[in-house]
């Protein structure tokens, strides 16, 4: 298995057919194909990466353990994902790279934050870990970068149980995270000699995928795209029944992205639209008793997180870690306020799709025109 062969051998194969993603490589998790994917950059330490300040921390946590840094910057106001103005503001000197999600699916700027990225000099890794199956402009996402990685956690749309993916058309940064990770085996048959010659030991980590969660993530390869269409579906005709209710709006969808699979369904609560004294927590209520299971999003913001606002208790980072939040971030207090997450699980119908669109339409009239429940 450390060879590439075996069932992990067919997972890869079955990533590069389903995600058009080159010469993917099997990581432990998606945090372990981060790490492997800073170590591939080889940047002087202290260099920069600037992630959106959403993002799960393992978009840009890993940095820390490969001597780079971190700037948090803010996100567009109706997708909130990586704001490009915001990006090109944040760039100094020791900037070298760009790490970017598309959040909850939803691709993020790449037409621009490629050319960014391309003018500048900077290398740019996308974490599709919300996003199997999305495209912009009918290209795959994963496929704009330098680096591909991915999470195969059992809360993924393609869930290996635990698991994470890598890929790079760059064979170079391809060979280095093959030894960020898989030493012996495929690492003693790196086609670069000088890489090779450390296949034995590779740099010291072990982070590939068990074979048990291999074969988890192959049977759940079976029906992907049908799967996912099947929920994406669904969740664009509870779109259309939220469109024009008053105090709530459905997720927005740019022109020209496809969303993969709604990682998370989360419209917004406009609460000048509801009569005076509505507050979110009471809109989301009468939402919950009507039988919708929905709830507040669970992770806030990096900027809030001690990682990304003090100093780490770590003297081996302390010359290097120092995180900056490249504030105000106005673009994710827009996104971010009034949101609820609605959960649409597997085996629900249209029947029931359309019984939460009742149930936000009834609550929507009441609060716009009734009175307000003490």
């Amino acid at each position: 298995m450390a060879n590439g062969s075996g069932v992990i051998g067919e997972l890869e194969r079955r990533i590069e057919h389903l995600l058009g993603l080159p010469n993917p490589l099997s990581f432990s998790s998606g945090t372990a194909g981060l790490h492997a994917a800073y170590l591939a950059l080889d940047l002087p330490p202290g260099s920069e990466v600037i992630g959106p300040v959403n993002t799960f921390h393992a978009s840009v946590s890993p940095a820390l353990h490969c001597g780079l840094n971190v700037l948090l910057v803010d996100v567009q106001p109706d997708t909130g994902n990586l704001c490009p103005a915001a990006l090109e503001a944040a760039i100094t000197p020791l900037t070298r790279c760009v790490t970017v999600t598309h959040h909850l699916g939803h691709p993020a700027a790449m037409e621009e934050i490629t050319r960014i990225c391309r003018r500048r000099g900077l290398y740019l890794i996308e974490d599709i870990s919300h996003a199997y199956l999305s495209t912009l402009n009918g290209q795959p996402v994963g496929t704009f970068g330098d680096i591909c990685v991915g999470s195969m956690q059992d809360r993924k749309s393609w869930s290996a149980g635990e698991g994470g993916l890598f890929s790079s058309p760059h064979p170079q940064l391809r060979d280095r995270a093959v030894l960020a990770g898989h030493y012996r085996g495929r690492a003693l048959a790196l086609d670069n000699p000088e890489l090779a010659a450390y296949g034995e030991t590779g740099l010291g980590l072990k982070m590939r995928m068990h074979p048990l969660a291999a074969v988890v993530g192959l049977a759940n390869a079976e029906g992907l795209p049908e799967r996912l269409a099947s929920r994406r579906a669904l969740l664009e005709r509870l779109g259309r029944r939220l469109v024009g209710l008053p105090g709530v709006r459905p997720p927005v969808v740019r022109p020209g992205a496809s969303m993969g699979g709604w990682f998370s369904y989360r419209p917004q609560i406009q609460l000048d639209e509801l009569r005076p004294g509505v507050t979110v927590d009471a809109y989301l209520a009468r939402v919950q008793d009507a039988g919708v299971p929905a709830h507040y999003p669970s992770i806030g913001s990096l900027a809030q997180m001690p990682l990304f606002s003090e100093a780490v208790p770590l003297r081996a980072a302390a010359r290097t870690w120092r995180p900056r939040r490249c504030g105000p971030f106005h673009g994710e207090t827009s996104y971010s306020t009034g949101r609820i997450s609605v959960s649409v699980a597997e085996g629900d119908t249209e029947e029931t799709i359309d019984a939460y669109g009742d149930a936000f339409a009834d609550v929507s009239r009441a609060l716009a025109d009734g009175p307000v429940a003490a």
